[in-house]
């Protein structure tokens, strides 16, 4: 498993990836690690989670639930955005948002990363890979 963490440093946006087969151990550790992260490196306006190239068969609807109950305070205007195209992902980022109801930040579940762009209002972005990323 793995999890890249890229920046579009004009737009602020951060763009996690996730690849390979995960469980609950590492998807609720990367999600900690990026807390980390954004502690250490300021605010961003936009969060987006692309889970187009991952399995989750590993990740049990308690790990979603807990990830759900955990989102740390963001700054007011955030957006956050899942690309999430097959199924599994698609229903589990559902949950997460249904669970996760009661922050006021809200979430856009989107099928392609055509989406995402079109979501943020962009046709492209410059996103560069984060050089201190666990």
């Amino acid at each position: 498993m793995g999890a890249l963490l890229r920046l579009d440093e004009g737009r602020r946006i951060l763009w996690l990836r996730f690849e390979g087969e995960v469980d609950d151990a590492e998807f609720l550790g990367t999600f900690q690690q990026l807390r980390e992260w954004v502690r250490a490196h300021g605010e961003f306006r936009v969060g987006v989670t692309d889970l187009g190239g991952v399995t989750l068969a590993g990740v049990s609807s308690q790990a979603v639930r807990q990830l759900a109950s955990s989102v740390p305070q963001l700054r007011e205007g955030f957006t956050r955005v899942v690309v999430a195209p097959d199924d599994v992902s698609f229903g589990m980022s559902r949950m997460f948002e249904i669970l996760g109801s009661k922050h006021p930040y809200p979430i856009e579940i989107v099928r392609t990363v055509a989406e995402a762009y079109a979501f943020l209002g962009v046709e492209e972005l410059e996103l560069r890979p984060v050089e201190d990323w666990p």
